[in-house]
């Protein structure tokens, strides 16, 4: 692999997978699509992955890893057209016993997608799971989470970071995540580079879920978050949030998830219902919506793509709306934590006060 390879490995799949993909990579479609009419089940997919997966997928790791994991290891090495509904339930009900049930639907859709192109392509004559729906692996999905703090809890949030031995980058990188709306991955994984903060703009580039690229405004408690990590840090490490024993590595995601679980959970803990570092951006998301932001605006701040036409058409960068809106969301959070206790600000609803247990206040006192 070069430099440049290296550097775009996802972090959530291990080397062999990215040697795997790159293997497939390199080699030209004769090379791959070189075993007649009965190929075996890992030889139509490196070559679906290699017309397809390739492609249209932005983070084909992800599912190259689920396939190396669970589905070639059992079934690679059988004859494709072999494979029955039987055979590819059993890899999904062995997901689905070990209590992995998304594991299971994530894989089930993989196959299902693999399965559809090997048809139209001739190397199949039919998908043995063409009717089979997500819903018929363990059942309907997860409902989307709604967990969102409210004035209430932001402040307990934002304060009782103060009160557990953290660390400075794990303590201002949760803040970050609710001012920033961002992402526990994106801040963990951010570079100082990307922040001109005499400019007031973080130019995180393509480093995103979506890889779209994305440049956002600094609002002013960003800018004190960014400082105080930055001042935290080993001034020779590129990162922003460097890992305790390798400054020269970014602190891990599960880092964050791991510091406020333990602060939810303990018996002197915030004292608030369990949320993670993700309901954070939703919190940010919806109180943009309670500032009135336009849902336009909101959505570049999320980087989530523009609705209909307006995702190929509206090409403005929308910089200084994200700024006002930032700024008023700052000011928002600023008059929040201010405030003189928790139960100055609301909780749920208009005049609704939050309650802690006792040994949640406390702590809240220590």
């Amino acid at each position: 692999m070069t430099d440049r390879q290296k550097e775009c490995v996802s972090p959530h799949v291990g080397r062999h997978v990215v040697l795997w993909l790159e293997n497939v990579k390199q080699s030209s479609l004769a090379q791959l699509d070189n075993f007649g009419d009965d190929g075996s089940v890992e030889q139509v997919l490196k070559v679906w992955v290699k017309l397809s997966l390739l492609i249209t997928r932005r983070r084909p790791e992800i599912a190259i890893s689920s396939l190396l994991k669970h589905v070639l290891p059992q079934i690679g090495m059988l004859p494709l057209k072999s494979i029955t509904r039987l055979r590819l339930n059993r890899l999904y009900n062995h997901l689905i016993a070990e209590g992995k049930k998304e594991e299971a639907r994530r894989v089930f859709a993989l196959t299902k997608q693999f399965l559809a192109w090997a048809e139209i392509q001739g190397y199949l004559d039919h998908s043995p799971i063409a009717s089979m729906k997500k819903r018929d692996v363990a059942g309907r999905g997860t409902p989307p989470r709604t967990r969102q703090l409210s004035d209430a809890e932001i402040w307990v949030f934002w304060h009782g970071l103060d009160n557990w031995a953290l660390s400075e980058q794990v303590r201002w990188s949760l803040r970050l995540c609710l001012v920033s709306a961002r992402r526990p991955d994106e801040i963990v994984q951010a570079q100082k580079t990307e922040f001109d903060l005499i400019l007031g703009l973080w130019k995180q580039g393509t480093r995103n879920k979506s890889q779209r690229e994305h440049i956002l405004p600094v609002s002013p408690l960003m800018r004190l978050c960014i400082e105080s990590l930055i001042a935290a840090s080993d001034p020779l490490s590129p990162w922003l949030v460097p890992a305790p024993r390798d400054t020269f590595q970014p602190v891990s995601k599960g880092a964050l998830n791991q510091a406020l679980r333990r602060m939810i959970r303990a018996p002197r803990g915030l004292g608030l219902e369990p949320f993670s570092p993700r309901d954070l951006r939703r919190t940010a998301r919806s109180k943009l919506s309670a500032l009135n932001t336009p849902n336009d605006v909101a959505r570049k701040i999320m980087n989530h793509a523009l609705e209909g036409i307006d995702r190929v058409y509206d090409t403005h960068n929308y910089l200084d709306q994200m700024r006002e809106a930032l700024d008023n969301y700052s000011q928002s959070i600023q008059e929040i934590i201010s405030c003189e206790s928790y139960h100055v600000p609301d909780h749920r609803f208009e005049g609704e006060k939050l309650y802690l247990s006792e040994q949640a206040m406390m702590n809240m006192s220590a």
